[in-house]
């Protein structure tokens, strides 16, 4: 496999996991603090 196209697909499927933790976090917080009504 070349090593530049292994590299390309290493730094996407990085780029896909942290937007995806990203994602999961924001969604936790406004799940978690939505039914609290805090004004934080």
């Amino acid at each position: 496999m070349n090593v530049l196209l292994y590299a390309l697909l290493t730094y996407l499927a990085t780029a896909i996991i942290s937007f995806a933790v990203v994602g999961v976090i924001v969604l936790v917080n406004k799940l978690c603090s939505a039914p609290k009504e805090k004004s934080s």
